[in-house]
């Protein structure tokens, strides 16, 4: 059916405000609309803000009965949809401007656009400076900047996509830990050679995981790799993730071990620096190839 499904997986965030914002843009577009919310089992003071949406005109609030992941989450979201087109948004969003909904229906031609993210001035702090240097340098682009590299710059934040593509390429459902859905995503997507369009139309990301938390979702990913790398459906996906392909080439060159070792002699000293108020995103990468091989059997 012709119309426009918001979606948005929901954990321990108050969205009143977004899901403010976007009704009311929804009620200027001139195609019908949906918000969908799924509630991933959020602590019980969220539950009782968030399912107060439930009474706006047009929008769907599900709580799950338990903590099913982001990747389950976001395909139960699809499958809840009524409408052709999806965007779908984390929950820890803001809007920049009232356009939103509007900028993505122009783009509606395209099978998959993605709008980007940026943050705001305010939220560079010092215990939060691994994960600003990462994404101010690598990750909140400009559509030209995108365009250059468009599968590798693509993020679950803030997208577009068809309905029945999102159907026919769900995210994978054995990633039920944090980390790399969106690679699964977007490399299955080059694979099957559907274009990633690249707009600007980027949302504002609330949160900024201090440097503790955004070493430990490092790890997580990585983790999260090598479930990916004994996934036989995955096997064709491999090729195109760079961690798993330094991994192969320290493999082939028998240096996993001393690379482990290095690693676990100079851990300390690299996140000493990781941790610092000014991380080196050089260094960041051999942090994740490092433990990636000290983890590794």
């Amino acid at each position: 059916m012709n119309g426009l499904s918001i979606l948005i997986p929901v954990f321990n965030t108050d969205v009143t405000k977004l899901v403010h914002d976007l009704h009311q843009q929804s009620l200027l577009l001139d195609c019908p609309s949906e918000i969908i919310l799924a509630d991933d089992c959020s602590k019980p003071e969220f539950v009782e803000v968030n399912r107060k949406l439930d009474s706006l005109d047009g929008v769907v609030y599900e709580q799950m009965p338990q903590n099913v992941g982001r990747a389950i989450l976001r395909n139960r979201l699809a499958q809840m949809s009524h409408y052709d087109y999806l965007v779908f948004m984390d929950c820890d969003v803001e809007m920049v401007d009232g356009d939103y909904l509007n900028r993505y229906l122009s783009s509606a031609s395209a099978d998959v656009v993605f709008g980007g993210y940026i943050y705001k001035a305010e939220q560079k702090q010092r215990n939060c400076m691994l994960r600003w240097t990462y994404d101010t340098k690598l990750r909140t682009l400009t559509a030209e900047q995108r365009r250059k590299n468009p599968y590798s710059s693509f993020s679950t934040v803030n997208f577009f996509i068809r309905r029945d593509l999102m159907l026919n390429y769900p995210f994978n459902e054995k990633l039920s830990t944090y980390g790399h859905e969106d690679s699964m995503l977007r490399c299955e997507l080059e694979q099957k050679c559907i274009a990633i369009t690249h707009i600007d139309n980027p949302v504002y990301h609330m949160h900024l995981d201090d440097n503790e938390s955004f070493i430990e979702k490092t790890h997580k990913g990585v983790e999260n790799m090598l479930v990916i790398k004994e996934m036989p459906e995955c096997q064709p996906l491999t090729s195109h993730l760079n961690l798993l392909i330094y991994y192969a080439k320290l493999k082939r060159l028998h240096m996993v071990l001393p690379f482990k070792c290095l690693f676990l002699l100079t851990k300390n000293l690299q996140l000493l620096n990781l941790k610092s108020a000014h991380p080196n995103l050089t260094l960041y990468q051999l942090y994740k190839l490092g433990y990636l091989c000290s983890i590794a059997k």
